[in-house]
């Protein structure tokens, strides 16, 4: 089999996703998890608010990285919100279902939503959000994310191992990203495609993590301070705000426009 390397397009699809691992706590996981990403193509590992934080050069994560030295030497520890920035499609992984949450895909469907995505916007990049060995995502954690998304697992016994979880999101990633690309060179393709994405206009660009959550800051704070959300008795708004923004691929302008009347509101107020 070839390696990424021998497919340009697909090594540039795999080099825009990253896998990041919230508050991983041993060391031989987030070795493995490195081997599985590499193994695959993919080279961006994040590591949020690990309990050490010098997990990923530990003895135990360098022997089961098995040489994967490319992806264990370029981790990066640091938070949620840096981990997802530039991110303008992100994907939780979580057998739980919660009250509030994103959009939930298979994976399959996961995948090719991604690949979608990334059609319309040249450039983009991702992110798969895994959550801790012991207890997974927080349910703030998965509603930073734009989509969560869980196994075909046996119902009884749906628990897998992080870096198996990893591996299962990377094969399958991969696997979607090749046969599009195939499919794609069988077709007859549009010189104009890339220009008619974001409604009609070269400029228009998917507003990223920070974007979107710098538009749902201000949208409580102008909540606050016209007395809509009393910060003693908030109920569910943070949560229901946070499952609204994740429902639709916000583009930039849009979360511009809408922070430029939360500005004027707070003007006027």
């Amino acid at each position: 089999m070839q390696d990424s390397r021998s497919f340009p397009v697909l090594a540039d699809v795999l080099r825009r996703i990253r896998f990041v691992l919230a508050n991983p706590s041993h060391p031989g996981n987030v070795g493995s998890t490195a081997r599985a990403m590499q193994a695959m193509g993919f080279h961006q590992l994040f590591l949020v608010d690990p309990e050490d934080s010098k997990i990923a050069m530990r003895a135990d994560a360098v022997a089961l990285s098995s040489g994967a030295a490319r992806v264990l030497s370029g981790v990066v520890v640091c938070s949620l919100d840096q981990a997802l920035g530039p991110s303008t499609w992100s994907c939780a992984l979580s057998a739980r279902t919660r009250e509030f949450e994103p959009p939930r895909l298979s994976l399959e469907a996961a995948c090719e939503s991604l690949l979608d995505h990334f059609e319309r916007a040249p450039g983009a990049q991702a992110a798969f959000v895994f959550g801790a060995e012991r207890s997974g995502l927080t349910n703030d954690q998965l509603l930073a994310c734009r989509h969560v998304c869980s196994f075909d697992v046996e119902e009884k016994f749906s628990s897998l191992n992080l870096a198996q979880a990893v591996q299962v999101v990377a094969y399958a990633m991969r696997r979607a990203a090749r046969e599009r690309l195939v499919g794609a060179m069988t077709m007859v393709m549009d010189d104009n495609l890339a220009n008619r994405v974001g409604n009609q206009r070269e400029t228009a660009k998917p507003a990223d993590h920070a974007a979107v959550a710098g538009l749902h800051a201000h949208l409580v704070r102008v909540a606050v301070r016209v007395g809509y959300l009393k910060p003693d008795n908030p109920g569910r708004f943070d949560e229901r705000l946070k499952r609204f923004l994740a429902r639709k691929e916000m583009w930039e302008d849009e979360v511009q426009m809408l922070r430029g009347l939360c500005t004027e509101i707070e003007r006027l107020s």
